[in-house]
C-alpha cells in the first residue's frame, strides 16, 4: 500500500493514506481530520466502508467541479455509506461485534460534555442544555446504535440553531455570506440538496471554528 512500516497501518493511518492517495495532495490530516477519523473508529465504522465513502464523496465533488480542502469535505458520502452498510444487514443479524457498546459509550461521553458546558456562563447555556434534555438517560434507555446516532445529530443540531440565534443580526449576515463565498455558487446541474449540504458542512466548520462543543465531539 505504500512505504509505511507495517506496525503503523492502524485503522487512522489506512484511512489518512487512502483519502491522501486519492486526492492526490497532502502528507498528513489536519487535526479536526484526524479527530473525524477517530470518531468513525470509536464508533466502529468498518474501514472498506469508510474508504466507500470517500471514494464516493470525492467522486461527487469532482462531478461538482469543487476542491477538496479536508476529509471533513466527503464526511456525509462515508455517514450515508454507513447508513447503506447497516440497512444492508441481512435479517434480523446483530450489528458488527462492539457496535452497541460504543454508541452507548459515545452517549455517556456526550452527556458529559454537554453537562459540563450546560454550566457555563454564556448565551449557549440554554442550547446546551435542551441538547442534553433529548440526550435524558430516560429516553434512550436501551436504544439501538442507529438511534443513539440520530439523537447525537439532532442535539448538535440544537446547539448549532442555538449559536446562530445568539449572534446579533450583522453577525449572521457576515456568517451567511462567508458560508456563500466558501461554497461558491451552485453549479449547473447540482441540485439543491447537495449544495445545501455544501453549504451546511462550511456553517459547521465555522461553529467548530468558533469554540462550540458537539455531543459527538464533531458534526
Amino acid at each position: 500500500m505504500s512505504d509505511l512500516p507495517a506496525e503503523s497501518l492502524g485503522y487512522q493511518a489506512v484511512v489518512a493514506e487512502f483519502f491522501l492517495g486519492l486526492k492526490g495532495s497532502g502528507l498528513v490530516l489536519s487535526p479536526l481530520d484526524q479527530e473525524l477519523v477517530a470518531e468513525w473508529e470509536r464508533r466502529g465504522l468498518p474501514v472498506p466502508v469508510v474508504c466507500r465513502g470517500i471514494r464516493r464523496g470525492l467522486a461527487e465533488l469532482a462531478e461538482e467541479r469543487r476542491a477538496v480542502r479536508s476529509l471533513r469535505s466527503v464526511r456525509f458520502a462515508v455517514e450515508d455509506e454507513w447508513r447503506a452498510y447497516r440497512s444492508g444487514r441481512v435479517g434480523d443479524s446483530p450489528a458488527p461485534a462492539g457496535e452497541e457498546e460504543l454508541a452507548a459509550r459515545r452517549l455517556a461521553d456526550a452527556r458529559q460534555r454537554l453537562a459540563e458546558a450546560a454550566t457555563s456562563a454564556g448565551p449557549l447555556r440554554d442550547a446546551y442544555r435542551e441538547a442534553g434534555a433529548l440526550l435524558a438517560a430516560g429516553s434512550l434507555a436501551r436504544t439501538p446504535a442507529g438511534r443513539i446516532e440520530s439523537a447525537l445529530a439532532d442535539a448538535g443540531a440544537r446547539i448549532l440553531a442555538g449559536w446562530l440565534a445568539s449572534l446579533a443580526r450583522p453577525e449572521r449576515a457576515a456568517l451567511g455570506a462567508r458560508v456563500r463565498l466558501l461554497a461558491g455558487a451552485r453549479r449547473p446541474g447540482e441540485s439543491r440538496r447537495a449544495y445545501r449540504k455544501c453549504l451546511r458542512a462550511h456553517l459547521v466548520d465555522l461553529a467548530g471554528q468558533a469554540g462550540l462543543i458537539w455531543p459527538g465531539g464533531s458534526v
